[in-house]
């Protein structure tokens, strides 16, 4: 159907034509204002006779909070507890902070569909009502939420460049985030192994870390297009028992796996 068959549809039935309105950058400035006052996008579209989407659009691309859309806790990361230090690490390890012009960034992680209930924890950690998606095609599931401050504290703490936080460094709950996040735990050949692959700037800084509990040896080493660092045995399992003893904050699946190592130890030494 065309545009003309349309409009002439809606003039027949009384309905009037909304005309295509270009806002000026006044006129911008003027509905963000009101919409921060607390004027509602679809009364100030009526106003500026735009349409709401019209409205929203620049209120998004402006950086201002939609009212009744999503909470979520942008404050998340400003302490570095024992949570936030894990939810930060496995960002660090999983997650992705995306910058396009004109938009809010974009923090997203995703994970195999066996691990969505972990999505579902760090949602409510953010304090968030944002969705989780499922990707059928593929069985994944994604998370992600728009925030400049999260981004912007993220980037500071060390994500893509420069050092990480010396704060995250020292802690074996931000170094567990980023082994549930791009590592592995489990038993071969009879023997634990740890193995964690990422960036060598991620990997030196793990194995100080490492070096700094007494456990030394380890290298950081090429791995096709990113380096790995691991071990088994013994080293292994006082890494395992480091990082995953008494743990606040874990992935689930991982957490069984450690358990059952940390099990077994005990009882041989029974």
């Amino acid at each position: 159907m065309t545009r003309q068959a349309v409009v002439g549809i809606l003039r027949r039935r009384g309905i009037a034509i909304r005309v295509n309105t270009k806002l000026t950058s006044q006129q911008k400035a003027a509905a963000v204002e009101r919409y921060i006052a607390g004027e509602s996008s679809t009364r100030i579209a009526a106003a500026f006779k735009v349409s709401d989407m019209a409205i929203l659009g620049i209120l998004h691309r402006r950086g201002v909070a939609i009212r009744g859309k999503h909470s979520l806790r942008e404050d998340a990361f400003d302490d570095l507890s024992a949570d936030a230090a894990y939810w930060i690490g496995f960002l660090f390890a999983d997650g992705t902070v995306y910058f396009r012009k004109g938009w809010k960034p974009h923090i997203g992680v995703g994970l195999s569909k066996r691990d969505r209930e972990h999505l579902v924890k760090l949602r409510d950690f953010l304090g968030s009502t944002h969705a989780i998606s499922d990707i059928s095609s593929n069985r994944a599931c994604t998370f992600s939420v728009r925030s400049e401050k999260l981004a912007d504290r993220l980037l500071a703490l060390g994500r893509y460049s420069g050092p990480i936080d010396r704060t995250l460094a020292k802690s074996r709950h931000f170094w567990r985030g980023v082994l549930d996040g791009d590592g592995s735990v489990g038993e071969y050949g009879g023997k634990a192994q740890v193995r964690l692959v990422g960036k060598r700037r991620l990997l030196e800084a793990f194995n100080e870390f490492l070096a700094s509990h007494g456990m030394t040896g380890l290298t950081v080493r090429p791995h096709k297009s990113i380096h790995i660092i691991g071990t088994t045995g013994k080293p292994a399992k006082k890494i395992i028992h480091l990082l995953y003893g008494d743990a606040p904050t874990v992935l689930d699946r991982k957490a069984d796996v450690a358990r059952r190592i940390l099990a077994d130890s005990v009882s041989k030494c029974g």
